[in-house]
């Protein structure tokens, strides 16, 4: 086992895919990181997303971003082999009233006039790109480049990345509590009592980034937001061949969606999650098993979309919370106390993000942006922190 430095010049806390990516554009920009996961390395949102690799449907201000953000993703399965199962499948956004009909028109057109390839669908045109998608919709979108990932191996080969270009990263290490001086941050408490100080400490811990800036009165605007997936037997190959998505309303990315996708393995995935409600204190921590009304209306969704699954065997289920901002974009940049970073707040779509993220952050800290200086200004204006006012 690797022992607990003393010091580091940037510690990033949270081992989850975002905080993978931060550790590993730090690493290659020259600066030696210190990753601390509280337990296993992706194993909280991370290992539960379906990790949907596109621009559709998430905001037109972010598009140039968010299409840079998919490059990263090809050229790192380009560059490594793909040992993550990098699978550009296209998305369907099934259409089913009136209003989604002209939702989906909309983002359309105005995705289209930036550059991007989607197409609105007939319900003729949905069986051929679909075949087994046979239940009653009045159409769809579809964007052909979207992708997916696989989330555990991607989480892997970032993390080998990270370490192989100098990144110190350490699992079953968490952090308790930030540590200040003269009102800057200068390190961590660990939850061991151990102290290591720091030049500069990034929150990358989802949820979990809350309770550790609320360590030294910092009150983040990010609360829990419960996210949860079914999956069944594996089926054949080529049951369903692209990501399965609603139509979203004009505004993005909804509190609530819905994913279906098939894995590599076979299996049959559907994601959802759930509307902003209340989460009990403690609720990341201890609920792991999804509400059984949960269950009921994902198969209703699933077998209206898809009857030839009706009899389908369910094998697993799991929950997992993501940490959400007050408008469900990230906080990605400095806080009022000199020495504090956050990545944090996604809304559904962070394993996309995660890599520009990472590269943008490390421009931010080290002073040299590795993204071209149009993106990094355009991610500087849409994840401020201080868009939700300064949490000091």
């Amino acid at each position: 086992m690797i022992p607990l430095p003393q010091s580091a010049e940037v510690i990033v806390v949270g081992g989850g895919i975002v905080g993978l990516s931060v550790a590993l554009a730090l690493a290659q920009a020259g600066v030696k990181p210190l990753l601390l996961e509280a337990k296993s390395f992706g194993g909280a949102v991370t290992g539960g997303s379906l990790a949907a690799i596109g621009t559709h449907m998430h905001g037109l201000a972010e598009f140039a971003v968010m299409s840079h953000a998919c490059d990263l993703w090809r050229d790192l399965a380009a560059r490594t082999g793909n040992p993550f199962e990098h699978n550009p499948q296209g998305q369907i956004g099934f259409i089913r009233d009136d209003e989604g009909l002209e939702s989906g028109a909309a983002w359309v057109a105005e995705e289209r006039a930036l550059g991007a390839e989607c197409r609105m669908l007939t319900p003729a045109e949905v069986s051929e790109v679909e075949p087994h998608l046979t239940g009653p919709l009045l159409g769809a979108t579809f964007a052909p480049d979207t992708a997916t990932v696989n989330p555990f191996l991607a989480a892997r080969t970032v993390l080998a990345e990270a370490r192989a270009a100098g990144a110190v990263a350490l699992d079953h290490t968490p952090v308790a509590a930030l540590l200040t001086e003269a009102g800057r941050i200068n390190g961590v408490r660990m939850a061991d009592g151990t102290e290591i100080a720091a030049g500069q400490v990034v929150l990358a811990a989802g949820p979990w980034s809350q309770e550790i800036g609320a360590s030294v009165g910092i009150d983040l605007p990010v609360v829990p937001r419960q996210a949860q997936c079914l999956a069944t037997l594996r089926q054949p190959a080529g049951t369903i061949t692209r990501v399965v998505t609603a139509v979203e309303s004009r505004g993005g990315v909804a509190s609530g969606y819905t994913q279906i996708q098939q894995a590599t393995s076979g299996q049959i995935l559907f994601n959802t999650v759930v509307d902003f409600i209340d989460t009990p204190p403690g609720a990341k921590d201890s609920i792991r098993e999804v509400p059984s009304g949960f269950v009921l209306s994902s198969i209703d969704t699933l077998t209206m979309l898809f009857p030839a699954l009706a009899e389908i065997p369910l094998l697993r289920s799991w929950v997992r919370f993501e940490a959400v901002s007050p408008d469900s974009r990230f906080l990605a940049g400095t806080l009022e106390r000199d020495g504090l970073w956050i990545c944090a707040g996604d809304n559904g779509s962070g394993y996309c993000r995660s890599l520009m993220l990472g590269r943008f952050l490390a421009g931010e800290i080290t002073g040299a942006p590795v993204l071209d200086a149009a993106l990094q200004r355009d991610a500087r204006t849409l994840y401020d922190p201080a868009r939700h006012g300064r949490a000091a």
